[in-house]
């Protein structure tokens, strides 16, 4: 898969929602900030962002998908921390 299919489906499925996307081949990791998240709990978060990948980890063509989701709130705050270098 590409950066740009991965994005287009997280979008589709989750629209309004800021989105990074980082990988190649079949493994990608992914920041999803969205209003869509309020008043999920973190494991409904990420089954929210599964769903909209289902089809490519059911055939394989995605094998791994690692996430942060937040709500817009929450990543105002955690964009403006300071990094830990390496």
């Amino acid at each position: 898969m590409e950066i740009a299919e991965v994005r287009t489906l997280i979008e589709s499925g989750i629209p309004g929602c800021e989105l990074t996307v980082l990988g190649e081949g079949c493994n990608f990791s992914v920041v999803v900030v969205g209003e869509a998240f309020e008043g999920m709990n973190p494991v409904q978060r990420q089954q929210r962002v599964l769903a909209t990948v289902k089809e490519p980890l059911a055939t394989g063509e995605l094998h791994a998908i690692s996430m942060k989701v937040y709500t817009p709130g929450e990543w105002s705050r955690v964009k403006d921390l300071p990094t830990q270098p390496n």
